[in-house]
């Protein structure tokens, strides 16, 4: 009785495990909207990372996986102003995006959890 029990359940289990194998990696992608801004994001190993005198062709991407903290903000270089964007993408679709709401400090901010 024992193998037949175990002749059944061993499929199952290995079923069950190739299930996790197919999870579809998130490709994150940050996109920001400004003529001149400083840029904060936090990358793949949840590290904050920083450039300055960027604009609208600042692009960064990397694989996420469920739980990761998504976070992008951008202010204008000193001297600048204007209003700005900043965007979260997952596999291409957009997931949020935020405009800024003063054109003095350009700031827009924006945060997510990864699913």
């Amino acid at each position: 009785m024992k193998y037949l029990i175990l002749l059944f359940a061993t499929p199952l289990l290995l079923i069950s495990c190739n299930k996790a194998d197919k999870i579809t990696p998130k490709t994150v992608t940050y996109n920001i909207e400004c003529e001149d801004c400083s840029v904060f994001w936090k990358n793949e190993n949840g590290e904050q990372q920083h450039a300055s005198n960027q604009n609208s062709s600042w692009e960064y991407s990397f694989e996420g996986k469920s739980g990761d903290c998504l976070e992008i903000a951008v202010t204008n270089t000193q001297g600048t102003h204007g209003y700005n964007r900043v965007s979260i993408l997952i596999n291409g679709d957009e997931l949020n995006s935020c405009y800024s709401s003063c054109p003095i400090s350009g700031a827009a901010v924006l945060a997510d959890t990864l699913e």
